[in-house]
């Protein structure tokens, strides 16, 4: 019951008379239409509460949560959690083995399972343990170190009824965007995370030393054995591979990283055959940050990507790019603008577009050297470590 608050309605002008009566509105007749003015309200009020259009009071909603679940109920099923044994030293015999766990997806319906090349990198056997719990062996195919990428493969028969994840185009992925993790973190598998988009055009270094470009950002939270799982969109379609996540002082801290989709794509045919991929090699080693450098450096490298060292025996080296050297007469290396006639402002993009080509293709690079710019062919190489 709601208490009468004790105010009442201002009195207004006295009310007309009635045409022929002589009298006042009898009080009945008020009463009557005061009632039907409540009635009235009332139920106005009650059809806008429930139309489409209205906006309940209620909690705040992160997420639908039915959409969700569901989508969790229908990608899990393409989801594995990868076992490798490697051979290790131990302190009492020459040689003891030891069990490590990753995460994994199907990606097609011929038995061709994703993970991250760390995941399975140095094993020995390999095994994958299905969402209802059986255990399949498997065969390793193709590897790519540089960005981080594995294929393994199963008896297809084994998976029948359990469908394979769709590759999303990560060219569309935007911060904000709904992002969810399923793996196997501390063996606990089929694991959900849910979180956001944090960022996209990120990078870090792959075993390799080499970028690994356009890598997606999440806070989705990632643990020791999500590595190799799918980060998924809100249609349920894989966005990216979880690969590594940022640790401070030995504390993760909530930035997870995702190879996107498109990369894997692009590498998928080749990881179908045995051995490992190679990636274009230049053979610079070009500073990410140039805090280091002096003004004049830095100057320069603000155009394009500054060149600290030339490797030995490298396509630069034969190209007669130059390094930051004291034998020069102002100490300066090179800058490179353009690749093909395209602009790189840093390292990541260049790499990112040397990753649509191959060893043993011709680049023409623009160079920035004593304020002249010149173009210089170069034969890339088979990425390789610099000495």
């Amino acid at each position: 019951m709601i208490p009468n608050s004790g105010i009442e309605g201002p009195e207004g002008p006295p009310a007309g008379r009635h045409a022929g009566t002589g009298g006042r509105p009898s009080r009945g007749l008020l009463i009557t239409v005061l009632a039907l003015g409540v009635l009235l309200g009332f139920g106005m009020g009650w059809v806008a509460y429930n139309s489409p259009w209205s906006v309940k009071a209620g909690p705040p909603v992160l997420y639908d949560q039915e959409m969700v679940t569901s989508l969790f109920d229908d990608a899990r099923r393409g989801v594995v959690e990868v076992t490798v044994v490697r051979r290790s030293r131990g302190p009492f015999s020459s040689s003891e083995f030891r069990a490590d766990i990753g995460s994994g997806f199907l990606v097609d319906d011929a038995g061709h399972i994703v993970t991250n090349a760390h995941v399975v990198s140095g094993g020995e056997e390999f095994a994958v343990r299905l969402y209802d719990g059986r255990t399949l062996p498997a065969k390793m195919l193709g590897t790519s170190p540089a960005d981080d990428l594995a294929l393994l493969e199963v008896d297809p028969v084994e998976l029948d009824g359990i469908g394979p994840l769709p590759l999303a185009d990560s060219s569309k992925v935007s911060p904000g965007q709904l992002a969810i993790a399923i793996g196997s973190p501390f063996r606990q598998q089929s694991s959900i995370t849910v979180g956001v988009v944090s960022g996209v055009g990120r990078s870090r270094q792959s075993v390799l030393l080499r970028p690994i470009p356009d890598l997606i950002q999440t806070d989705a939270a990632l643990n020791p054995g999500n590595s190799g799982g799918p980060l998924l969109n809100a249609e349920g379609e894989v966005i990216g591979v979880n690969s590594s996540v940022r640790v401070v002082s030995q504390v993760q801290i909530g930035v997870g990283f995702a190879i996107p989709s498109n990369t894997l794509k692009g590498i998928l045919p080749d990881l179908m055959s045995s051995g490992e991929i190679k990636r274009p090699w230049v053979g610079i080693i070009a500073p990410q940050f140039s805090g280091s450098l002096g003004d004049a450096q830095e100057q320069a490298a603000e155009a394009g990507i500054y060149i600290s060292q030339v490797c030995n025996d490298s396509p630069a080296q034969r190209a007669g790019l130059r390094g930051d050297s004291r034998r020069l007469p102002d100490g300066r290396g090179d800058v490179i603008t353009a690749v093909d006639g395209i602009s790189v402002a840093s390292l990541d993009r260049m790499v990112s577009y040397l990753n649509s080509i191959s060893p043993g293709d011709q680049i023409t690079l623009t160079v920035l050297r004593d304020s002249e710019s010149r173009e210089v062919q170069l034969t890339l190489a088979e990425w390789d470590i610099c000495e």
